[in-house]
């Protein structure tokens, strides 16, 4: 098959593919237990552009390392003040946030 026909071929899989959510990881300081993930993932949670469908109720909760991955809907935006408020209200303070693609490679949106 010549690199042409490759190319369109290609070109029209990434055009019919559709739009995938996208996942953000924040960083959360003092978010160290259990505890922690509780009080932090029910205000997280409850925020409108949280894919609750996906992970556990929208979120990966990772005290170890003090992070909170957020699945977002498909169509919606991560909505910073709402997600800064929702932690701060749990008691915690948002340090990063970071845009996770589908191939592992992380952008920084906040810091």
């Amino acid at each position: 098959m010549n690199s042409k026909i490759k190319f369109v071929l290609f070109a029209l899989l990434l055009y019919a593919a559709p739009a995938m959510a996208q996942d953000y990881v924040v960083q959360v300081s003092g978010f160290v237990c259990e505890f922690c993930a509780l009080g932090v993932s029910k205000k997280v949670s409850k925020l409108d552009f949280v894919d609750r469908t996906r992970y556990d109720n929208g979120l990966i909760m990772d005290s170890q390392n003090q992070t909170v991955t957020i699945a977002v809907k498909e169509g919606e935006t991560l909505d910073r003040a709402s997600l800064v408020e929702a932690v701060e209200s749990a008691g915690y303070k948002v340090e990063s946030i970071a845009a996770h693609s589908l191939d592992g490679e992380r952008a920084m949106v906040d810091s």
